[in-house]
């Protein structure tokens, strides 16, 4: 089976990754392979500089979980599947409610989310009239909250 590895410069969270296409090895499948989390025997060592895979068998794209070396060029590499990245398509094309927003810095003020932080302040000021207030002409009492 042919399995085209790049390097993957993303956090594994994200959508769309960053990937740098890299080579295209053919591997041979070790015993059944499962699509989530397939185990393929590579001859080359090259695989080792990789971290990110397409299989276009499966048709999914994968994180390289464990290189293993048995012996000088053979080379067992474990895959898990990065559901984000293979099923994008059509994960962008859902309708979708926003329940929090990921970048407060880039955020809508206007969604609330409940993550929004705006300033409470809570302004005391008291003053004493010892003599109440006939000696006072004038008194504008304001009060917000």
């Amino acid at each position: 089976m042919q399995v085209k590895f790049f390097y993957n410069f993303s956090d594994a969270r994200t959508i769309n990754k960053r990937l740098q296409e890299g080579e295209t090895f053919s591997g041979v499948a070790r015993d059944a392979a499962n699509i989530l989390s397939p185990v393929i025997i590579f001859d080359t060592d090259q695989v080792l500089k990789y971290n990110y895979a397409y299989i276009p068998e499966f048709q999914r794209y994968y994180s390289l979980v464990d290189k293993t070396v048995y012996r000088q060029g053979l080379f067992t590499v474990t895959f898990a599947v990065d559901v984000l990245m293979s099923f994008k398509g059509h994960i962008l094309q859902l309708p979708a409610v926003v329940d929090k927003q990921s970048m407060p810095e880039n955020g809508d003020e206007y969604i609330d989310d409940s993550s929004l932080v705006t300033d409470n302040v809570m302004f005391t000021t008291v003053y004493n009239y010892p003599d109440g207030f006939n000696d006072t002409p004038e008194l504008i009492l304001i009060t917000a909250g």
